[in-house]
């Protein structure tokens, strides 16, 4: 019983550190969105136009001036590209292992901070609830110690109490739908990537000892 009471104790404290508690994490989502808004807009990429630029010097295996158009680009997809580039000469295998080792340092980039809005997202509105609970046991606290009049009063209690649950479906639905539209981006980031990878992939030479070993230094014609 003792417990009951302390609890009860704690409840009749109301609503209002609860309030206080999903305006702070309000506040942390939206810093989080800018954050990642400003990620994913510094990485954006001209997929059609870097394709039709990096083709043609896949086709003649030119991996140098590939390596520097890739360089050339700021979006994250060609750093992919220029991780395999660099390992051409060590074979089909180097290549594979060193796109997908960037490809996997390129999502957790771009996933960062991600899981934050997706627990926000999914717990706000319980938040917000445990708010409402916590209003309407102070309303029905007060009406228990109102003789006269107490209906309206509680009503009005129960009416601010409601304003957590409100509260906490306002810091929700912003998470969720940010969250959403940003795990889908990385997604096609992914996807961009790998469609490179597989165009370098392509125009390897089956035996890359066969091709010049030195393929990233200037050719040098011999004497006949």
């Amino acid at each position: 019983m003792d417990i009951t009471k302390t609890l009860l104790n704690l409840a009749l404290g109301g609503a209002a550190w609860v309030l206080w508690l999903l305006i702070i994490l309000s506040i942390a989502s939206v810093a989080v969105m800018i954050e990642r808004g400003l990620v994913f807009y510094r990485g954006r990429f001209r997929e059609d136009h870097f394709v039709a630029d990096i083709e043609p010097l896949m086709e003649r295996r030119d991996w140098t001036q590939a390596m520097d158009r890739c360089e050339a680009d700021a979006a994250l997809e060609p750093q992919v590209l220029r991780a395999g580039l660099q390992q051409v000469e060590q074979g089909k295998e180097a290549v594979q292992e060193a796109m997908e080792s960037e490809r996997i340092r390129i999502g957790l980039l771009l996933g960062k901070r991600l899981p934050f809005l997706g627990t926000l997202g999914a717990n706000a509105p319980f938040i917000g609830l445990f708010g409402t609970v916590l209003g309407i046991i102070h309303a029905f606290k007060d009406l228990a110690l109102t003789e006269n009049g107490g209906g309206p009063a509680v009503m009005a209690g129960i009416a601010e109490a409601l304003v957590a649950t409100a509260v906490g479906l306002l810091v929700a639905i912003p998470a969720v739908v940010t969250y959403n539209y940003f795990h889908s981006r990385l997604h096609v980031v992914l996807e961009r990537s790998q469609r490179l990878g597989r165009l370098l992939l392509t125009n390897l030479p089956v035996r890359p000892e066969t091709e010049n070993l030195s393929i990233f230094q200037p050719k040098i014609e011999g004497r006949r």
